[in-house]
């Protein structure tokens, strides 16, 4: 399955609300689940963003709607990109 990183900030609701953060987590990771994308990894950063997920989903559509969903509720904001593992890199850059 595709892998996909999605670089979350809090908004200023979210950040009001923090400690129901990790319940709000737990709704999340079902609800993805739910649309067949799994969170395979989260984290909580420092810098730009307050958090990090790292999920796979099995295409850009169940992923985009997954992360739709979490973000209609107004907690957080994300950036997500297509991450690509070294062997599929390899069999692009390989292609060229």
């Amino acid at each position: 399955m595709p892998t996909y990183i999605s670089l979350c900030r809090w908004t200023q609701k979210g950040a009001q609300s923090v400690k129901d953060s990790p319940s709000r987590l737990d709704a999340g990771r079902k609800a993805f689940e739910k649309d067949g994308v799994k969170m395979k990894s989260f984290y909580m950063t420092t810098g730009t963003h307050d958090m990090l997920m790292i999920c796979e989903a099995p295409d850009d559509a169940a992923m985009a709607k997954a992360v739709l969903a979490l973000v209609s509720a107004g907690n957080i904001t994300t950036q997500t990109s297509r991450a690509f593992t070294e062997d599929e890199y390899r069999k692009i850059i390989g292609s060229l």
